[in-house]
């Protein structure tokens, strides 16, 4: 839990630092939603032993983002939403809820706008899962982390539009001891990005 608040404390420190008035004129807000595609989770045993493949059906993705630009480096803060049902299986599903510290790095700062971008913080996961009929179901706060690229295009002076790839992940999660995964998504993404 440690761990936990002081992660969620740089993230909070980090956002201060975005606020401050020094860099006002280089603020923005982005929003982005999109499909995101998850591997299969391989739910392994107490051993270590694979026991079952649940294929999760593509979900929506939706974030947001307070930011501020730096010549041609980002930060900002992101909270992003995930659900993701699983294929064949009656109400069972996981949900992710993620709240990130991103850099970026943008490659022009004029025209079209290539870009890559890392991130991390804390992800809270929500799941229903059903494995040879027996049903886990709970809550946790893990690390999370994401790498990404996309391409901005400016369409007025302080409004960019911005598609986007994004790889997210959590480290292996375990639930009653007895079985465990690994969360990841694949998302593609498209939004806005407004200064303010």
């Amino acid at each position: 839990m440690k761990k936990h608040l002081s992660l969620l404390s740089g993230v909070v420190l980090s956002l201060g630092l975005l606020t401050t008035p020094a860099h006002a004129d280089n603020l923005y807000i982005s929003g982005n939603v999109g499909w995101a595609l998850s591997n299969d989770l391989n739910i392994k045993d107490s051993n270590g032993s694979t026991i079952a493949k649940q294929s999760l059906k593509t979900g929506i993705n939706i974030e947001g983002a307070l930011g501020s630009r730096f010549d041609n480096f980002r930060l900002e803060g992101e909270v992003a939403y995930n659900p993701r049902d699983i294929d064949g299986v009656a109400k069972s599903n996981v949900h992710i809820a993620s709240f990130l510290a991103n850099g970026y790095y943008d490659f022009t700062t004029e025209g079209i706008q290539p870009y890559l971008s890392a991130g991390i913080g804390l992800g809270w996961q929500t799941n229903d899962i059903i494995v040879a009929g027996t049903k886990y179901s709970g809550r946790l706060v893990k690390l999370a982390y994401q790498l990404g690229a996309g391409v901005a295009v400016p369409i007025s002076k302080s409004v960019l539009i911005d598609a986007r790839y994004r790889y997210f992940g959590m480290p292996s999660i375990t639930e009653g001891n007895a079985i465990t995964y690994t969360p990841t998504s694949n998302s593609f993404l498209l939004g806005l990005r407004v200064g303010i």
